[in-house]
């Protein structure tokens, strides 16, 4: 039962993800903003663009595939891709908090993406 409801939260959350990035990558292709930056993010400008449309397809993609009961092992892969870009964005980029409390709100959605991980490896354990 934990483990259902921990797989429902992962793919409900890794799928808002998704669609976020792949939202913000079109909006900042279509309007074709020269300046566009994201500090938590190594990347900048048409970079920037691209790849927040190649990320927010595959998210989108390997959390459809998993919940399918394939290629379970893409969902894994991108659930700890989003760990590895939010915790470096977090701790090692120069992106400067507006406080405390924007800090620890950065750490509280970097402890849930921390939790998708936990469904997706319970679902990529899962016999088919």
């Amino acid at each position: 039962m934990v483990q259902a409801i921990l797989r429902f939260y992962s793919y409900a959350f890794q799928l808002l993800v998704s669609l976020l990035l792949f939202a913000v990558g079109l909006v900042a292709t279509v309007s074709d903003n020269s300046g566009f930056e994201i500090d938590l993010l190594p990347w900048s400008g048409k970079e920037l663009r691209v790849s927040l449309l190649i990320l927010g397809a595959f998210g989108l993609l390997a959390t459809f595939l998993a919940f399918r009961g394939k290629l379970r092992f893409l969902f894994l892969m991108w659930t700890l891709g989003t760990v590895y870009l939010l915790g470096r964005g977090i701790f090692v980029s120069g992106h400067q908090f507006d406080g405390q409390d924007d800090f620890k709100w950065a750490l509280f959605l970097l402890s849930g993406v921390l939790a998708t991980v936990l469904g997706a490896w319970s679902r990529f354990k899962q016999r088919v």
